[in-house]
C-alpha cells in the first residue's frame, strides 16, 4: 500500500534536496582513469615533475594489459597491473593541478572523494591494496600541504571480485596540486600480480550545516506524520 506524504512535508523534502544536491555533477579529475590508454611514464618522472607529466599515470613496476592471470578488467578492455619486484611497496601515480578549484579550496570547503576498484591473481589472498592522496601547494614534492589521506584493504583470493578502497577529505587551503596514488605494499604481493581499474577523484563542496539540519528536520516531520 502507498502512503501520500502531506503537501508541507513535500515541500520540505523538495527544498532539501535543492539545497544538498543542486544538481551537481562531479567530474573524475583523472585522465585515463580506465587504464584504456597504454602510455604511461616512470614514477619517479611524475613525481620529478608534476607540470611536464600531468595526466599521465606513473607507474614503479608493472604495466597497462587487457585481461590475464584469471582477472578480467572491470571496466573497459586495459586495466592496471602493479608487481612488488622486490619492492617494499610498488606504486602508480598522477600529479593532477587543481588551481581551477582555488576559490573553493581557499574557503576551506573543499572536499575531496577518491576511489579505485582492486584485484589480484586466482587462488592467493592477502595482498594489501592501498589509495593515498597527497595535498601540495605548487608544483613539486617539497611543497606538501596537510595531512595525507590513505585507505588500505587485503584482497580475497577471487579474482571474480573486484574490491574498492575510497578516500574523503577536507583539501587543505592552499592546494593547488594533488598527487593520486595506487599502490600495494611489495611483500604482501608475494610473486603475484596487483591490478587497479576504474580510478576515481572528483572535488565537490563540504554539504552545509543548514542543508543536513534541514533534510533531518524533513525526515522528522516526516515521521511524525506517520
Amino acid at each position: 500500500m502507498t502512503r501520500k506524504l502531506a503537501q508541507p512535508i513535500v515541500a520540505w523534502l523538495t527544498l532539501a534536496a535543492a539545497v544538498t544536491f543542486s544538481g551537481e555533477v562531479h567530474a573524475n579529475l583523472l585522465a585515463n582513469a580506465g587504464f584504456e590508454t597504454t602510455a604511461f611514464t616512470a614514477s619517479s618522472n611524475v613525481l620529478g615533475n608534476f607540470v611536464g607529466n600531468q595526466g599521465t599515470w606513473g607507474i614503479l613496476a608493472g604495466g597497462i594489459t587487457p585481461a590475464t592471470a584469471g582477472v578480467t578488467p572491470a571496466g573497459g578492455a586495459q586495466m592496471l597491473c602493479m608487481v612488488g619486484a622486490g619492492q617494499l611497496s610498488t606504486m602508480t601515480v598522477q600529479a593532477v593541478d587543481v588551481s581551477s578549484y582555488a576559490a573553493l579550496i581557499g574557503s576551506g570547503n573543499a572536499q575531496l572523494s577518491a576511489s579505485a576498484l582492486f584485484n589480484t591473481n586466482g587462488g592467493y589472498s592477502g595482498a594489501n591494496g592501498r589509495l593515498r592522496v597527497r595535498f601540495f601547494s605548487g608544483p613539486s614534492q617539497t611543497s606538501l600541504v596537510g595531512s595525507t589521506s590513505i585507505a588500505s584493504l587485503i584482497l580475497d583470493a577471487t579474482p571474480a571480485t573486484w574490491e574498492q578502497a575510497s578516500v574523503s577529505a577536507t583539501i587543505p587551503v592552499n592546494t593547488t596540486w594533488i598527487v593520486y596514488e595506487v599502490n600495494y605494499n611489495g611483500l604482501s604481493l608475494a610473486g603475484n600480480t596487483g591490478f587497479v581499474d576504474e580510478a576515481v577523484m572528483t572535488i565537490g563542496a563540504v554539504p552545509a550545516p543548514g542543508a543536513i539540519a534541514l533534510l533531518g528536520f524533513a525526515g522528522l516531520a516526516g515521521r511524525r506524520r506517520r
